[in-house]
């Protein structure tokens, strides 16, 4: 990292703590784990259409950078690729919020087009900021409080999150607010926290750097990716983790389904689903930057693989005994589920990313990024299945099948070995002429 002296370095690191801290207040109110499912279910009952919100969520962020890498890892400066495609990403919650606003003129059908393709978007270009976003903060901020800086944004986002959790608890379901106002109005909160939300990363102060070299032709950038995975165990070995834990993220559009049709529990609790999994992102981002900053790297992966274990088997264990539970009880025990899935599948992007960024060096770290989101943009057919396995055999064999692909992650995870940057580069990149 050059050129950032370190006054620029505490801007830069309170401006991204800010930053993590507005978009996660602004996301609590549109949860994707909670919020958005549950507004799926006023739209439609077929289990495999809410399963779709997970495809669109998915393959929308993670596939597009296989072919935006290339072009961010090329760019001398990445903080205008990050904004642009930041403004377009949030803007595009005025769609749902149109789309709601006429829900009464368009009907369901629509509304529920409308979600998916609000998702999609800002899911696309969320994924093409990410990209610049990452490599912004390796080349910003220095090594030795990257670790901390991603567990205070986890920490500090999660708190704001908090609060967000507990106001979706006061608006869903509120007799004032029938529906569709109720998430009407979540969707308008969040589109104005996430245009404040801009305002940190306009104050960022990118530091000076070497100009890269143009892009190399596609067809040669695809060619030398597979010898990118074979070279490169640790790599490898952290792309399978992350493949086996997201995977048990097919079960995630069915917990507050499960919630609210299969043990009865009222649509205010979602609110305690959103603070649930906002703590888990909170305590488990924070622990998982801690622990890399103490050079333990490979223990943050394989505790989240843990907790991603875990968060499918508790609404089984509820599905088994339940009646052994107090009615008053059962909210709160699914409430450590979401905790669960916070620490693993919300907060665990802490634990990957800081492995990623300790191996790669600064020519290759975008293409690493991008192409370990990539691959793991063929978790978007995930959901589907879990939503075909819901519909013909029940939500507690979605919620079987998470389980046993976070165990197998958990596994896995064992074959990771402290991290270590490569020193031979990515095969030198051509000119293009």
């Amino acid at each position: 990292m050059t050129g950032v002296s370190l006054t620029f370095q505490r801007r830069n690191f309170i401006c991204f703590v800010l930053d993590a801290a507005l978009f996660f207040f602004a996301i609590a109110f549109v949860d994707m784990t909670s919020v958005m499912p549950s507004l799926l279910g006023h739209l439609t009952h077929q289990p495999v259409l809410i399963g779709l919100l997970g495809s669109v969520q998915t393959g929308s962020w993670l596939l597009p950078q296989f072919l935006a890498a290339r072009t961010v890892a090329s760019r001398h400066r990445k903080q205008p690729i990050m904004l642009v495609a930041t403004t377009i990403s949030r803007a595009s919650w005025a769609l749902l919020i149109a789309a709601l606003i006429l829900y009464e003129q368009l009907g369901p059908v629509l509304a529920l087009v409308a979600c998916y393709l609000t998702v999609g978007l800002f899911m696309f270009f969320d994924g093409v900021a990410t990209l610049a976003w990452y490599d912004l903060i390796a080349r910003a901020v220095a090594p030795t409080i990257r670790g901390r800086l991603f567990g205070s944004m986890s920490l500090v986002g999660g708190l704001f999150a908090v609060f967000g959790g507990l106001a979706v608890q006061r608006i869903v379901g509120n007799l004032a607010l029938p529906f569709p106002s109720d998430y009407r109005l979540l969707a308008t909160v969040a589109l104005a926290i996430l245009v404040v939300g801009i305002v940190p990363l306009l104050l960022i102060v990118e530091p000076e750097s070497e100009v890269p070299p143009p892009p190399e032709p596609l067809s040669r950038y695809v060619r030398r990716l597979p010898a990118v995975v074979r070279n490169r165990p640790g790599f490898r070995h952290l792309v399978g983790v992350q493949l086996l834990v997201g995977a048990s993220g097919l079960a995630v559009p069915f917990y507050s389904p499960f919630a609210l049709l299969n043990l009865g529990l009222p649509e205010s609790d979602i609110g305690g689903f959103v603070v649930g999994v906002t703590l888990g992102s909170m305590l488990g981002g924070a622990t998982w930057g801690y622990l890399g900053d103490r050079q333990r790297k490979e223990a943050a992966i394989r505790l989240l693989a843990a907790c991603g274990s875990l968060a499918p088997i508790i609404p089984l264990v509820l599905r088994l005994a339940g009646a052994a539970f107090p009615p008053s009880a059962l909210g709160i025990v699914l409430i450590v589920a979401f905790f669960f899935v916070g620490c693993s599948i919300r907060g665990g992007w802490v634990a990957y990313a800081n492995y990623v960024i300790e191996i790669a060096d600064e020519a290759e770290r975008p293409v690493l990024i991008g192409l370990m989101n990539t691959l793991s943009g063929s978790l978007a057919i995930a959901p589907p299945l879990g939503g075909i396995l819901a519909g013909v055999f029940g939500y507690e064999a979605a919620f079987a099948v998470a389980a046993v692909c976070a165990a197998a992650g958990l596994a896995l995870s064992m074959r990771l070995h402290a991290a270590e940057r490569v020193k031979a580069p990515i095969e030198p990149v051509e000119s293009v002429s």
